[in-house]
């Protein structure tokens, strides 16, 4: 017999939960230790026939000491790559781990072949016991595989995933070996300062990547702006091809808006990777100049209005409340509130109380899907007070609320419903494209929909935890 689709997603929701055998966590380690052999050794090999192996070095890098006691933590990392699979609690959170490790190896191999680097100093010859370790394993480690450095990479990912499984002492004392591990690589003269950031960059990008959440969401292309933002990704990176050294300053803004521009053309709001309410780590770093820009935009109409302001029947439009705003609001009015920010944590306070996540990247229209279960949301919970915001409270949550009064009756028509709002609220913006949407206006209609399209659960979060 065959399942019905939500009994099918259901069924499989639980099995990425479950708890993976030993021998899933075996075989993930199995196959990301093997992939680590073959492509970290078969790059060093390739790499010793070139002749035109260059030095990335900073002068300042002389005083770094040698250190030969930092060995153990440099080494002890082969123990907790092999050991990292077993210690994952779900499925899902096993195959995250398997595919940032194996990200990791594939990119920075594929780096070592196409710009290779060799280091620019000579390695010491360490005595005693220590000395003698670190003798024998650099030895066997020809000093080609340099940028990124694959060493910081993994232990990076590895300190996330560690430190998700840690608690109390435990935790600092896995937090301070890690950054040891860290240390070890420079202490010890395997790698440059260039190498170290260039690994916490991949790292952190294989993290925002990889991360449990999809990619492509239910998204209508946005041409316009999307094209905006792929001609600030051009200004920003054309200049490196010119001055490369400019290129720490303009590649990240770069390929931020790269990023953005993707998710307005194609990707929807899955590029900022929000879930329950907050961003990642790694959405923070990669997507930081964007984001930024988003802050300083809001801190701006911050100035221009109101925080909230009532509507109808209990339902209030607003801005990204602040935590002393967030707190009277919901002290004094509000008891839920409809989020369709992406480029923000939600208030910590707003978190706390009955929360409809409805993300819709900014400039944009909300679907008919989306419009239809806020108003399901409202009707709900508008006697208890209901707020709904986005970024400014201008556009975004106004369209959600002109679905409301339009499908329970309340107003007649779009128009009558914004100009409804707009008395509220006077700066409101109406979209072409909210404009031109229909809903019919009677109680019998939206019963239907209701009927149709049951409340979104909050559903555990599935992606990695960072």
């Amino acid at each position: 017999m065959s399942q019905t689709p939500q009994f099918a997603e259901s069924t499989v929701n639980s099995a990425n939960r479950q708890c993976p055998s030993w021998t899933e966590a075996g075989a993930v380690a199995l196959v990301t230790s093997a992939l680590f052999l073959v492509f970290y050794g078969g790059a060093a090999y390739l790499t010793s026939f070139r002749q035109d192996v260059g030095t990335w070095y900073y002068e300042w890098e002389q005083i770094i000491p040698f250190v030969p006691i930092m060995i153990v933590p440099y080494m002890s990392i082969d123990a907790f790559f092999i050991a990292a699979p077993f210690f994952c609690s779900s499925r899902s959170e096993l195959r995250v781990l398997g595919k940032r490790l194996s990200a990791i190896v594939f990119v920075a191999a594929a780096c070592f072949l196409i710009y290779p680097l060799e280091l620019a100093v000579q390695r010491p010859q360490p005595t005693g016991l220590f000395g003698d370790i670190y003798t024998w394993f650099t030895a066997m480690d020809r000093p080609f595989n340099l940028c990124p450095s694959m060493h910081i990479a993994l232990r990076t990912v590895l300190a996330v995933h560690y430190g998700k499984h840690c608690r109390g002492l435990t935790r600092i004392a896995m937090n301070i070996w890690f950054f040891l591990i860290g240390c070890s690589t420079l202490l010890l003269y395997q790698h440059h300062f260039i190498d170290v950031l260039g690994g916490f960059i991949l790292a952190t990008f294989v993290m925002y990547v990889f991360d449990g959440l999809g990619w492509r969401r239910n998204h209508t292309p946005s041409f316009g702006i999307a094209g905006i933002y792929a001609f600030s990704a051009m200004l920003f990176i054309v200049p490196i091809t010119i001055y490369p050294k400019l290129g720490w300053f303009t590649l990240w803004p770069g390929v931020a808006c790269a990023i953005t521009s993707l998710g307005y053309l194609c990707l929807g709001e899955s590029i900022y990777r929000r879930c329950g309410g907050r961003l990642s780590w790694p959405t923070r770093f990669v997507l930081g100049p964007v984001l930024a820009g988003q802050w300083l935009s809001w801190k701006y109409y911050a100035t221009q209005s109101n925080v909230a302001d009532h509507v109808l029947d209990n339902v209030w439009i607003g801005r990204l409340p602040n935590q002393s705003e967030a707190t009277q609001l919901v002290n004094r009015a509000i008891s839920a509130v409809i989020d369709v920010c992406v480029a923000f944590d939600e208030t910590p306070q707003l978190r706390t109380i009955e929360r409809l996540e409805l993300p819709i990247l900014d400039l944009t229209a909300p679907t008919t899907e989306q419009l239809i279960e806020a108003a399901q949301f409202i009707e709900s919970n508008r006697e208890r007070g209901v707020l709904v915001h986005c970024k400014a409270g201008y556009s975004r949550s106004a369209a959600l609320i002109a679905g409301w009064l339009v499908m329970t009756g309340r107003c007649g028509s779009t128009e009558d419903a914004f100009e409804l709002i707009r008395r509220a609220r006077p700066k409101i913006v109406v979209r072409p494209e909210i404009r031109n949407l229909r809903f019919e206006s009677n109680t019998l209609d939206f019963a239907t929909h209701l009927h149709e399209h049951t409340l979104r659960q909050e559903q555990p979060c599935l992606a990695s935890t960072i």
